[in-house]
């Protein structure tokens, strides 16, 4: 039987094929967002059977599921993630993203940008990479040379379309993609607030794993587990 770290690659692998071949069958007349919801639920259906066929006591954790951190079975935290269209009539962008846990610590993250072929993975100890290259930031970067992106909920609604600085961006990517974008030296500071475990948990471990620093934006240390506001970066 495969180990869980073994079997994650299969199953990001097993998804992306799936939506893939759904969305070039689908008519480009069906509205995206009912094709990212019912494609959502079969993905989900999916990883729940494949996962509790060899590991059935483990606990997966779906969006806008309570996480049971006292558990003392392995905790699977599961999103698939939307993302920003580059192109108007480009198939539905997705990220799939997957953090495993054990009391109460974050071990091993797997994101994939299916759209880019790009596998974000992160061993808890064991450091932090993209498509087999390792990501690590050395770099310290001076605030007023850092560039930064947040999430538009920070942001004044007269400011959302135009930023006041060209170091300055409005987030149009998911969350994890972002911070895994601080992580890979595309960007230096991501902010965002009120966000859920399911955005950032898999992405946080990314982060810190390949040197770059996170915090609640009171300054306190980010818990994994718990909403809350962030900032990401190397400065």
């Amino acid at each position: 039987m495969q180990s869980r770290q073994q079997l994650i690659p299969d199953l990001l692998t097993e998804a992306a094929y799936r939506m893939e071949t759904t969305f070039k069958a689908t008519s480009p007349n069906i509205c995206t967002t009912i094709t990212y919801n019912a494609q959502k639920s079969n993905i989900y259906a999916l990883l729940q059977q494949r996962i509790h066929a060899d590991y059935p006591t483990d606990i997966l954790c779906f969006p806008h599921q309570d996480i049971p951190i006292n558990s003392k079975h392995p905790i699977w935290l599961i999103s698939l993630h939307p993302c920003q269209h580059e192109l108007p009539q480009q198939p539905d962008v997705y990220v799939l993203s997957i953090a495993l846990a054990r009391s109460r610590e974050l071990y091993c993250s797997y994101i994939y940008d299916v759209s880019r072929k790009k596998l974000y993975y992160a061993i808890k100890g064991g450091g932090a990479f993209l498509n087999e290259q390792r990501l690590r930031r050395e770099e310290i970067m001076p605030l007023n040379e850092a560039v930064l992106r947040i999430k538009a909920d920070y942001l004044h609604e007269s400011n959302k379309r135009v930023p006041a600085n060209k170091r300055v961006g409005v987030a149009d990517q998911s969350t994890a993609l972002e911070i895994c974008r601080v992580a890979e030296g595309k960007t230096d500071l991501f902010m965002a607030m009120s966000e859920s475990p399911h955005a950032f948990a898999a992405a946080s471990l990314i982060a810190e794993e390949a040197g770059v620093r996170l915090m609640t934006v009171e300054g306190k240390p980010l818990r994994w587990y718990k909403e809350s506001s962030f900032w990401v970066g190397v400065i």
